[in-house]
């Protein structure tokens, strides 16, 4: 499968083919691109007003409003958490992740070059959507959410659709020697040999492999393969060192 490129109402954004063969599901991923506008953000440079109107734009994409989408402060940790009710507050609880089966509820997260999951169950309609940042990665946070989502909603990992979206590349996203033997510690069976002199990871393919050894089949996860700091379509952090954030959302309709 592959992600496409859309536009609607002049807004430019990406989508999974895989996950678009849903009819009662909804989601996207933005860019940088927007009509007749500067770009759009998510970044907090923008504040309140701007982006309150940023959301709303983006939002309306989807056919949903601004109050029936859920996000969170992000911490780059493991924590997910369960949206069983409609917004009450805009206090935003600290996690990575979110997860519901509530229709016409949306989940969103903010990303700017960490790995974006959105993991569906269509037998029991219920959806998760993940920030995967390098630390959420190592702790296993796709898994963690196939889990939870097993223990709340009796999903099978089997039936499970899963789409990764654009997030930095291997070719980009070189580190310390001591972050590097991290992942390999924890996850020694995902190592690929490597020069000693150069430190690279694969978020992208660490998670999809995650998500396999949850029990996924390897044709129900749909990889974007958009590396964020090569594309300048995409807000990058270690590209720009400061830049704007892009926005992955998905949604029972």
């Amino acid at each position: 499968m592959a992600w496409i490129l859309r536009e609607t109402n002049g807004i430019k954004y990406y989508s999974s083919q895989l996950l678009s063969n849903f009819p009662w599901l909804v989601q996207g991923f933005s860019t940088r691109w927007e009509e007749n506008a500067v770009g759009l953000n998510f970044g907090s440079s923008l504040g309140e007003k701007g982006l309150r109107e940023a959301y709303k734009r983006f939002f309306a994409v989807f056919g949903l409003q601004p109050d029936q989408v859920h996000t969170v402060r992000q911490v780059h940790g493991d924590l997910i958490i369960t949206i069983d009710q409609f917004k009450k507050e805009n206090r935003l609880q600290e996690a990575d992740g979110l997860m519901t089966n509530l229709s016409g509820v949306g989940l969103a997260t903010l990303h700017a070059d960490c790995v974006p999951v959105i993991i569906v169950d269509p037998l029991h309609r219920a959806v998760a959507a993940i920030h995967a940042g390098w630390k959420g990665t190592l702790a296993g946070i796709v898994k963690k959410a196939v889990k939870q989502m097993h223990r709340r909603y009796g999903t099978e990992p089997v039936d499970c659709r899963a789409a990764i979206g654009p997030a930095i590349g291997e070719c980009c996203y070189q580190v310390s020697a001591e972050r590097y033997r991290l992942f390999w510690d924890k996850w020694p069976e995902f190592k690929k040999g490597e020069r000693e002199d150069v430190f690279s990871l694969n978020l992208v393919e660490i998670n999809k492999k995650l998500l396999l050894k949850s029990g996924l089949r390897s044709d129900n996860i749909d990889v974007a393969s958009l590396c964020t700091s090569c594309h300048q379509v995409f807000y990058s952090y270690r590209r720009a060192k400061e830049s704007g954030r892009m926005l992955s959302l998905v949604a029972l309709k």
